[in-house]
């Protein structure tokens, strides 16, 4: 029997949106900059803080999607050693995923409180003064603490999958 293809919902497809998006702008506005800078002999002030902001959003966007497609910084040493085994190997997986999951919360709590602090003393982006300088921190927020829901997301779903296959091979 022929298994369809699931549409994956929006949520789970929200980061590359924001990748793509903001990488196509970041290049669009380098590129504009480049033309005018050695075409017309000037150059756009904001242009590169801007794209340094898009930069900053679009690598913590991908920090959070890496952690859904379980692609996340590991040390893999350990686990490619003990590879014969399938349950330490799971096992190692696991805990590689906890300690990177931990890690993304405490990470996403610290840049919470140096974005709150900077927020606090209402600095702005020199080249764009209408934008708060905190927003680049709110990037590193988001994108901590999205890590760490994906990889709870994936392993949650890894082990509701894995649940009702045991069901139906019982049945």
């Amino acid at each position: 029997m022929e298994e369809k293809e699931r549409k994956e919902p929006f949520y789970n497809q929200i980061e590359k949106y924001i990748i793509v998006s903001m990488f196509l702008v970041m290049t669009v506005i380098i590129a504009l900059n480049v033309v005018t800078r050695f075409v017309f002999n000037f150059t756009l002030s904001w242009g590169e803080q801007l794209a340094r902001l898009l930069l900053v959003w679009t690598s913590f966007a991908g920090i959070s999607w890496a952690g859904m497609i379980n692609a996340h910084m590991r040390v893999t040493a350990i686990s490619l050693a003990l590879k014969k085994d399938p349950r330490i190997f799971e096992a190692i997986y696991f805990l590689g995923d906890i300690v990177a999951a931990c890690y993304g919360f405490y990470l996403s709590y610290e840049i919470f409180q140096l974005m709150s602090m900077v927020k606090a003393q209402g600095q702005v982006l020199s080249a764009l003064p209408f934008v708060p300088k905190w927003i680049m921190y709110l990037a590193g927020v988001l994108g901590m603490a999205g890590m760490s829901i994906r990889i709870i997301q994936r392993r949650s779903r890894e082990l509701i999958g894995k649940a009702s296959n045991r069901k139906e091979e019982q049945s």
